[in-house]
């Protein structure tokens, strides 16, 4: 069982990442309301085949948004 928190260089990145998930069918991905960041819940329930999924899009989303990070990081 496993929470797996992650995030991107900004805020503004984390959300849009959190919406088009939506669009891949993962939903929840939001993290904590104070800390922010991302959150996807891999318990034993999860399919490899979700994890896999969630791995495809997160590189799919790092390769289109890669140069959007803010020039300060």
């Amino acid at each position: 069982m496993m929470n797996v928190t992650f995030g991107t260089p900004s805020e503004e990145l984390d959300k849009l990442f959190a919406k088009e998930a939506v669009k891949h069918n993962m939903k929840g991905l939001k993290g904590h309301r104070s800390l922010g960041g991302l959150r996807a819940s891999i318990y034993n329930a999860m399919p490899i085949e979700g994890c896999e999924a969630l791995a495809k899009y997160m590189e799919e989303f790092y390769q289109a948004h890669k140069d959007d990070a803010p020039a300060s990081l």
